[in-house]
């Protein structure tokens, strides 16, 4: 009976042995997805964010990374180095564009192995515009389309789609056989006189911006997903010629057809995968506002203007405080995207000193004046340089010279009147007419060794009569009454020490 008892306990502790390690096996095989907000306007800011979360990704070693798109574009510098940080993980990736992918959120959405969209989602309009909203020229219109069309045939989808969204000059039409092609307008006008049958999906004139039902019918969308569990119920990762990608039971089907059974292998399902957050952080979300370009040129001539006050208004006050406080969250917030803004910080004040040892202590505008502004446009241009291209660095650069020299200006004339400025200046003027008057010119050095009469009492200091003047002295030994014989023994400046002396 015994026996029978410790056989049945051993299978008991072997089944319930079996079902842990079934569990700890099943835990340990689902799939880990990190998924990272692209939901603000494209800059250096959300760039580092980006690139950091895609590290964090490949640290864990993460199966997918999700991309949840909301964003109506941004810079299209940022933007490439985005995608640069996308093609070059081995991590499979996919775009979730949960409403709209414009400008250069489209293009990072493109970047992506698959692009899923929820219903009533948009995705196009890449063409470049300056801060004014107007069309840039030809050459910068001609680089975002080569970068777009090579983004998209990186990841076999239509270049000519990724091409009408650029360049509103093409026709994007659907030929008889399904095949959609750009086409030149003098192209379409030729083949259209010639009778072809052609559907345009977007004329000359316009930029394509393609709706969630576009997208998937033009197969330039790969799945439909209202949220996030709903899109990972729909993928498996798998292994196509050697080369991990995310696919749909379909495209699965296809790449089987085109390549055969043994070249297609399935490694995970992305269902009731462990999904991660990478969330922004608070400082993440200054460093958003910090660098957006017109809140950094705003920082930047703020902190100026403060200095400025400051140097016009000598002592340590509000306003240096605060425009060191500007222009360190000018620097700082780019230091945090990356940019090695230290060093010009570090020249940014010298240039700031040599500014102030030529108002104070160099009389007229000399070298020290020119290599301190020279030394600041420097930096300044420098950190500009870093977080956009050339042509934005100098733009954002000239803006905050205008916008610096104005609030100058305004300040020179403006804030004298105001009640706040009065408050802390003295507006009183000490004129002679208020019995101010300056130091005298005399020589003191003439009532060496004269005599004269204490006017005061002396206890030391106090009022004599020498030479038939008034003169401030003050005495060498004890008190001295008033009526009594003095006389002057040392002089030091403006000072005139005297004795007594005995009457004859």
């Amino acid at each position: 009976m015994r026996q029978k008892i410790d056989l049945l306990g051993y299978v008991l502790l072997l089944t319930f042995g079996c079902l842990f390690l079934s569990g700890s096996l099943s835990a340990q095989d689902n799939a880990s997805v990190y998924v990272i907000d692209i939901r603000n306007e494209i800059g250096s800011g959300i760039n580092a964010y980006i690139s950091d979360g895609i590290k964090l990704a490949e640290q864990a070693g993460a199966d997918a990374i999700v991309f949840d798109v909301d964003t109506p574009g941004g810079r299209v510098d940022s933007a490439v180095n985005i995608i640069r940080a996308i093609q070059e993980t081995q991590i499979p990736t996919i775009a979730f564009v949960n409403r709209q992918a414009i400008s250069a959120g489209a293009m990072i959405s493109i970047a992506c192995n698959q692009i899923a969209m929820t219903s009533g989602g948009t995705i196009g309009d890449s063409a470049p515009v300056n801060v004014q909203g107007q069309e840039v020229g030809e050459k910068a219109i001609s680089y975002i389309q080569g970068t777009i069309r090579a983004t998209a045939e990186r990841e076999n989808r239509n270049p000519d789609i990724a091409e009408a969204m650029v360049d509103k000059e093409l026709v994007l039409v659907k030929l008889r056989d399904g095949q959609i092609i750009k086409l030149l307008p003098e192209e379409y006008a030729e083949r259209e006189e010639a009778g072809e049958e052609m559907e345009i999906l977007c004329a000359q004139g316009k930029l394509l911006t393609l709706s969630t039902r576009q997208a998937l019918e033009y197969g330039f969308a790969d799945a439909q997903a209202e949220t996030l569990t709903e899109l990972l119920a729909q993928y498996e990762i798998v292994e196509v010629a050697g080369t991990k990608m995310p696919l749909t039971e379909e495209d699965i089907m296809q790449r089987q057809r085109e390549y055969g059974v043994s070249q297609v292998n399935r490694l995970k399902t992305l269902a009731d995968a462990q999904v991660t957050q990478v969330r922004a952080t608070l400082t993440d979300r200054i460093v958003f506002f910090i660098t957006n370009p017109f809140i950094s040129s705003l920082l930047l001539s703020l902190g100026v203007l403060g200095i400025f006050i400051e140097i016009r208004s000598p002592g340590f006050g509000v306003p240096g405080l605060l425009g060191l406080l500007c222009i360190g969250l000018f620097f700082g917030g780019h230091m945090l995207t990356r940019i090695d803004a230290g060093w010009a910080f570090l020249f940014f004040l010298l240039g700031i000193a040599l500014i102030a040892l030529e108002v104070f202590v160099i009389p007229g505008f000399g070298i020290s004046g020119i290599l301190g502004i020279t030394m600041i446009l420097g930096s300044v241009f420098f950190v500009f340089d870093g977080a956009y291209n050339l042509r934005t660095a100098v733009l954002w650069l000239s803006i905050s010279v205008i916008m610096t020299s104005t609030l100058a200006i305004l300040a020179v004339f403006l804030l004298p009147e105001t009640p706040i400025f009065q408050r802390f200046a003295l507006s009183t003027v000490m004129d002679a007419e208020m019995g101010y008057h300056a130091s005298s010119t005399e020589d003191f050095q003439a009532y060496l060794g004269k005599s004269g009469t204490a006017l005061t009492p002396l206890r030391p200091s106090g009022t004599a009569k020498i030479a038939d003047k008034r003169v401030d002295v003050v005495t060498v030994g004890d008190f001295i009454p008033p009526n009594s014989s003095i006389r002057v023994v040392e002089v030091e400046g403006s000072k005139v020490f005297v004795e007594a002396i005995e009457d004859p």
